[in-house]
């Protein structure tokens, strides 16, 4: 039975690990463990894999700039600070970025997950799955 694609995304979302549900994930805020402590799932199950995230991390930061700007022009709107603009769109165009990077992580595997369920030989339990399943319902 595998997991559905609202359970993987929303263990990604709580950087936790999409299969089995475990946490500790991250040594330290930007370096990933290669294997989730639980149940053992390679994250980086392809080369390459972390384009994905990466790609979701730079897309939500200048969606979120655009946002900035375009909300700060229309309140300052006819004359908008476009100095503070600047500083406010520069400085989450940095910070975001750093901060959103495990999420992105966790997510990206999940998305991975959803489109290429784990097969046998990557070594997973198939159990965890279903006990993963369990621990959602109760």
């Amino acid at each position: 039975m595998a997991l559905s694609t609202g359970t993987l995304l929303k263990r990604g979302f709580h950087r936790k690990c999409p299969v089995c549900g475990g946490k500790k994930l991250f040594r330290r805020w930007v370096v990933m463990a290669d294997r989730c402590p639980t149940c053992n799932l390679r994250f980086q199950r392809v080369p390459g894999q972390w384009l994905g995230s990466w790609f979701l991390n730079v897309c939500l930061a200048q969606i979120l700039a655009i946002g900035i700007v375009l909300g700060g022009v229309i309140a300052g709107y006819p004359d908008p600070p476009l100095g503070v603009i600047g500083l406010v769109g520069g400085t989450v165009m940095v910070v975001f970025p750093f901060w959103f990077f495990p999420y992105s992580r966790t997510i990206w595997v999940a998305i991975d997950l959803a489109m290429r369920p784990l097969e046998f030989a990557e070594g997973v339990d198939p159990g965890w799955e279903l006990e993963a399943e369990l621990r959602e319902i109760s």
